[in-house]
C-alpha cells in the first residue's frame, strides 16, 4: 500500500508539473490583430490596416484572391518576434502551387535570416516559412472553407487544420524582422507565389494559443485529472 501510494503521489507530481508548463507556456495570448474583411482589411485590433492590390477584394467578411496579381500588403510587420498564434479560414480554389496565405521578412536563400510564410509547397501539403519548408500537413482540394491554427514557441510548431492538430515540430519559428512588411496572399518581394482562393477572419497573436478543444486535453482537463489523482491518493491514505 505504502509503494502504491508513493506511486500514485508522483503521478500526481507529474501531472501537476504537465499543467503547470502548459500554462506557462500558453498564459495569456494577446490579440495582436485581426481582418476581419467587412469592409476592406481593415485592422479591426491594431493598427495596421491593408491595401488591397491587384484586384483584391473584401466584402462580406471575405477577402477574394485571384492567384495571379491580388494581395494585401500590410504597412508594417503583423507578427512580433517571440511564441504568436495565427487562425485563420481559408478555401484554396487553384491547388498544386506555390503560394502564401500570410508572409513576412525574406528567404533566407539570399543569406539573410528564415522567412516566414504559411502556403502550398506546390504540391498540395503546406510549408511553415524557411524553418518548416517540408511538412506532412495536406492541403484541403475540396473547394470548402476550412479552419487553421498555426501556433509557435519554446516547446515547438503545431500546425491544425478543423481542430485536428496536422504538422508538429520542435522547431520554434523566428520571426523576422527585416525584409518586406506582411504579406497576405503573396510571399514577399523576391517571388510571385500568390494564393488563390478566400480568406476568412485572419487573427493574429502574440503567445501561443492552446489547442483547438477537439484536438488535446485543456490545462483544465488536467488540472482535473490532477485534481482526482490527488483525491485518490489522500483517499488511500485515509484507509491505511
Amino acid at each position: 500500500e505504502v509503494a502504491h501510494s508513493s506511486r500514485t503521489g508522483t503521478a500526481v507530481l507529474v501531472v501537476l508539473a504537465m499543467l503547470t508548463t502548459s500554462m506557462a507556456a500558453r498564459a495569456s495570448p494577446i490579440l495582436t490583430h485581426e481582418y476581419t474583411f467587412i469592409t476592406g482589411a481593415t485592422d479591426s485590433v491594431g493598427s495596421l490596416n491593408g491595401t488591397l492590390i491587384g484586384g483584391a477584394t473584401a466584402s462580406g467578411g471575405v477577402l477574394t484572391l485571384n492567384g495571379a496579381s491580388a494581395y494585401v500588403q500590410l504597412p508594417g510587420m503583423a507578427i512580433a518576434p517571440g511564441p504568436f498564434s495565427i487562425t485563420f479560414y481559408a478555401n484554396e480554389s487553384i491547388n498544386g502551387v506555390l503560394n502564401e496565405i500570410i508572409s513576412q521578412g525574406d528567404t533566407n536563400s539570399f543569406g539573410g535570416p528564415p522567412g516566414f510564410y504559411i502556403g502550398n509547397a506546390g504540391n498540395n501539403t503546406f510549408r511553415l516559412g524557411d524553418q518548416l519548408i517540408a511538412t506532412t500537413a495536406a492541403v484541403p482540394t475540396d473547394g470548402k472553407f476550412h479552419s487553421y491554427e498555426l501556433t509557435s514557441g519554446p516547446f515547438g510548431t503545431d500546425f491544425y487544420i478543423d481542430s485536428a492538430l496536422a504538422y508538429s515540430s520542435p522547431t520554434e519559428i523566428t520571426v523576422p524582422t527585416s525584409g518586406t512588411n506582411t504579406r497576405i496572399g503573396k510571399q514577399f518581394s523576391c517571388c510571385n507565389e500568390y494564393f488563390g482562393g478566400q480568406i476568412e477572419d485572419l487573427s493574429i497573436y502574440s503567445g501561443v494559443l492552446p489547442p483547438p478543444l477537439t484536438a488535446a486535453p485543456e490545462p483544465s482537463s488536467l488540472f482535473i485529472l490532477a485534481s482526482g489523482l490527488l483525491a485518490l491518493r489522500v483517499g488511500r491514505k485515509r484507509t491505511r
